[in-house]
């Protein structure tokens, strides 16, 4: 994981970086302004279809649930993307996995969307929890959010979230109502986490 910068990095990760990830990316970077966090979001893809734009599904999608789709061009993750990355999202379990091959020490700070977001609303719901990650009061923001990213990887795997995280599915030649679900679940999963970001 990157030394605590300014803004704080998040990169989200699919496939052919032209619809989930995009999707992801863009939603992530509107909650997180909305909510005055200090958050720069970017994306890319294990095998992108580089240099292609997102699919018109996918931003009619995003439109249909309230935001504002924008330019993007898809790109190739690569070991730099990562190395600069504070936390890294991705669409599947097999997204991590090849983050894991790509740069070992990466894993700490990658999880699912779904994981992620499991684990930020029992950390959010605990009360234990929330007075520890809000003990130091002179913190800037990023510092805040670096410090609270550091801590929940700690945590991994040592407090309850429920069931195993749920893949977003790939959208890609499916109708207008995948796209429409799948946009639904991001949407509903970066809530979560926003919240507990800004709390």
């Amino acid at each position: 994981m990157s030394a605590a910068q300014a803004p704080f990095t998040v990169l989200m990760i699919c496939t052919g970086n032209i619809c989930r990830s995009p999707m992801a990316e863009q939603i992530l970077q509107q909650r997180a302004t909305k909510a005055k966090l200090p958050i720069k979001v970017h994306s890319a893809g294990v095998m992108a279809m580089t240099g292609s734009p997102m699919t018109p599904q996918s931003a009619d999608a995003m439109k249909a649930r309230g935001f504002t789709p924008g330019k993007h061009v898809s790109r190739d993750l690569t070991p730099e993307m990562l190395e600069k990355a504070d936390l890294v999202l991705t669409a599947t379990l097999d997204h991590r996995s090849e983050i894991a091959r790509m740069l070992p020490k990466a894993s700490k700070y990658s999880f699912t969307i779904d994981e992620f977001a499991r684990l930020t609303s029992f950390l959010s719901s605990d009360p234990e929890f929330q007075e520890e990650f809000k003990k130091k009061k002179k913190e800037t923001r990023e510092e805040y959010l670096s410090r609270a990213i550091k801590e929940a990887v700690l945590l991994r795997g040592m407090v309850p979230t429920g069931k195993d995280p749920k893949d977003v599915i790939d959208p890609y030649g499916e109708s207008v109502e995948i796209y429409e679900q799948v946009a639904e679940h991001i949407d509903v999963m970066l809530e979560i986490i926003v919240d507990w970001m800004a709390a």
